[in-house]
């Protein structure tokens, strides 16, 4: 199997980059992947958070505005330039909506326009929910993280590792909002090696308040997954403080690409 897939890392729209996500929109269309995933935590809702509870933030903000300003800044965009696999995975933010209802108002709890899917018109843009736990590949593994019992750990990468170490995987996710590739080698003359992939975020943090202005370790990058003969190779695209980026030997400026 020889594939290239582009992972988008958490957007957490509307609390989101516009210009580092239309960078990596514009990255989709120049490479042109053979599919692309939403890490998860697309969209931030603020609003049915239990953060909010009792606060003025929860009678502000709009859940379908939100999710309805991700899908035309995000996923209208991604479908004018790709017509492949498009899937999200359904992060900890996502389901903030479904979750409050079913707490706070559990007569429509089992309503299904709240769910992520509804909310953004996947169908309408063929796009996919992907499981929790979604084989991208060969004994790779793609989640945004909040599942499976795995261990937060405060170094870029390790988050991942030990969920890779633990299930015998190579995972790949977000919601650690740190971006790194750490590989992992085992065994005696046939060794072989896992991945512990974390794919960072395009969140502002200025509109991370539970930061109190202290420096988050989040790191701004998003993912690029290779699949060639049985190899995987992750590689961590870093953005910096423009959303200017280098891959593949060219410099990703706000207009294009140039040779590095």
């Amino acid at each position: 199997m020889d594939k290239t897939v582009v992972v988008v890392p958490d957007i957490q729209a509307p609390k989101h980059d516009q210009q580092a996500l239309d960078a990596i929109i514009a990255f989709i269309a120049d490479i042109e992947p053979d599919e692309v995933i939403q890490i998860g935590d697309a969209c931030d809702f603020e609003a049915p958070s239990r953060w909010s509870a009792g606060t003025r933030a929860e009678y502000e903000g709009s859940v379908e505005q939100e999710a309805d300003d991700l899908r035309r800044h995000f996923i209208v965009p991604v479908r004018e330039v790709f017509d492949g696999p498009f899937g999200f995975h359904e992060g900890n933010h996502d389901l903030r909506p479904r979750r409050y209802l079913e707490s706070r108002a559990p007569g429509l709890g089992a309503s299904e326009h709240f769910r992520m899917e509804n909310l953004l018109r996947f169908a309408e843009h063929q796009v996919t929910r992907l499981p929790d736990f979604y084989e991208v590949g060969p004994e790779v593994v793609t989640t945004h993280g909040h599942l499976g019992r795995i261990g937060l750990r405060q170094d870029a990468g390790a988050t991942a590792l030990g969920a890779a170490k633990r299930w015998g995987k190579s995972v790949v996710m977000g919601h650690t909002h740190r971006a790194a590739a750490i590989p992992w080698t085992t065994g005696i003359g046939s060794s072989r090696t896992v991945w512990g992939v974390e794919v960072g975020n395009v969140m502002r943090e200025d509109c991370a308040d539970y930061l109190k202005g202290a420096p988050g370790n989040w790191q701004r990058a998003f993912g690029v997954l290779h699949f060639s003969g049985g190899h995987f190779k992750p590689e961590i695209v870093y953005l910096d403080e423009q959303n200017q980026f280098t891959y593949g030997g060219y410099r990703y400026l706000s207009g294009g690409a140039d040779a590095a």
